[in-house]
């Protein structure tokens, strides 16, 4: 069996950074304690094997610490010296099948949430909540896999790329991304399929993969509802073991399926729904939402919450035989109504209108997700390659947010930065030794001295400068 480079990795990143420099200090201490070296991965296509896949992982994992963006850039970086794994390597671990990692990521939650719980710091006043939305995944290539346009309504306009459908978790204090799947669409021009010409299509990138691959399995969500998806993303979360009372989304994702799902495990719904045509039952009779707030109007009078600063006016009814809240809500007296639905009729609308503004985490994570963490950025034409790129990104952002949690960083950003600037010094302090090293090549031969004999006198008088002494350490790891 190969030995672990990372643990190797860890211990020597560790010695280089000083106790000042906490942002970094303070996520590889929470990497190192996650123990993601002794993941096993296996190798299912019985290729060459000269690293650890648990190592690739993990050098993969470090790449925001390092600026790196792409695999090319590792190659110039400080982190190379430590890994040398070429980026062929890199690409076929990416590419790969094989690797289950939908698995890899719930292990590396379980060991979050397990630290989490360690720690003591969950606030049991509070609400653990899942929380599902989609996002789009903007891409440039019209040759990846499986790639279609898609429609942003976000933006209001078309887009090549992919829909992400995304589940994460709050546990009263921090986002973790749970679990996600890429979705393509048709599109309804039967001529374009997926919004390209045929000899566009054609020229996409194809694979074939094993029909028992986790690969295979990833490929048929591209073409599969976002619905059920959904409903199998919160079973898993169950067989998981994540906690939750409650389930988050908005009004494209409330429906009566998910909800039963959701009863069936015991919690419960909070959501948005849309004024549409929806029939709720309401005094014997099927009423749309609208109908309902105009005989609510006269018969019941609207009441002004001042600690949410809204107009607010609320009734039970049944929505497919399941009795629900509906909380019926404006900024002004004129304005127009917004509603939100629970399936827990005893919240008052202050709880459940700060239950729902948990919902807002999945937001801020698509925001630092696609700022910080390359979501959305790879370039690989092969799907398994952006399925594997995803999941790292959601894993990278999990483990920052488990080191924010336990430091005094107010902000992702503001800890990402000082990381980065932590290690930039590192990359600085690795060109500063190199010129250095050639300086004194020059010294001694200017003087006839034995270069290292002058190096030996050199490190026996060494100054208490700590840039030096980083320098030093250099020297120690580039000569092993």
């Amino acid at each position: 069996m190969l030995p672990s480079k990372s643990t190797k990795i860890f211990s020597e990143m560790n010695d280089f950074f000083t106790s000042s420099e906490k942002a970094i200090k303070k996520c590889l201490s929470v990497m190192n304690a996650l123990k993601l070296t002794s993941e096993k991965i296996p190798n299912r296509n019985n290729w060459p094997v000269c690293y650890r896949r648990a190592d690739l992982l993990n050098t993969l994992l470090l790449f925001p610490f390092f600026s790196i963006e792409k695999v090319p850039g590792y190659l110039e970086n400080a982190l190379f010296e430590y890994m040398k794994a070429a980026k062929d390597t890199i690409y076929r671990f990416k590419n790969e099948s094989g690797v289950a990692w939908r698995e890899l990521v719930y292990k590396v939650n379980g060991k979050i949430l397990k630290r989490i719980n360690k720690s003591g710091s969950i606030d049991s006043t509070s609400y653990r909540c899942l929380i599902l939305d989609d996002t789009d995944i903007r891409k440039t290539g019209k040759f990846i896999e499986h790639i279609s346009r898609i429609w942003s309504h976000s933006l209001n306009c078309g887009m090549i790329g992919f829909k992400g459908l995304f589940l994460g978790y709050w546990d009263s204090k921090t986002f973790i991304g749970l679990d996600f799947s890429l979705h393509k669409e048709k599109g309804k021009n039967k001529k374009y399929p997926c919004g390209f010409k045929q000899s566009v299509l054609k020229k996409q990138y194809k694979k074939k993969r094993n029909k028992e691959s986790h690969g295979y399995a990833r490929e048929k969500e591209l073409h599969q509802d976002k619905i059920s998806n959904a409903i199998r993303m919160i079973e898993r979360a169950r067989q998981n073991n994540i906690p939750f009372e409650y389930v988050l989304m908005d009004s494209w994702f409330f429906c009566q399926s998910i909800m039963n799902t959701v009863i069936e495990m015991g919690a419960h719904i909070i959501g948005m729904a849309k004024m549409g045509k929806s029939n709720y039952l309401y005094k014997g009779k099927n009423r749309s939402a609208k109908q309902i707030v105009d005989g609510l109007r006269k018969t019941k009078k609207i009441k002004w919450v001042k600690s949410i600063n809204l107009y607010v006016i609320d009734t039970v009814v049944k929505f497919k035989g399941v009795p629900v809240k509906l909380y019926f809500c404006r900024n002004t007296r004129r304005g127009k109504w917004h509603l939100i639905i629970s399936t827990n009729t005893s919240l008052t609308i202050k709880q459940a209108y700060e239950i729902y503004a948990i919902r807002w985490s999945i937001e801020v994570f698509f925001k630092e997700m696609k700022q910080h963490f390359q979501l959305g950025k790879s370039q690989s034409r092969d799907f398994d390659a952006q399925i594997a790129d995803t999941s790292i990104s959601m894993m990278q952002y999990n483990i920052f947010n488990l080191a924010k949690r336990f430091s005094s960083y107010e902000t992702l950003g503001e800890l990402f930065k000082d990381a980065q600037g932590s290690v930039m010094e590192l990359t600085i302090c690795k060109r500063l030794w190199l010129c250095f090293i050639e300086f004194v090549a020059i010294i001694s031969d200017i003087c006839d001295v034995d270069p290292d004999d002058l190096m030996e006198k050199i490190f026996a008088e060494k100054s208490t400068d700590n840039k030096f002494a980083k320098m030093i350490k250099f020297e120690h790891h580039f000569a092993a």
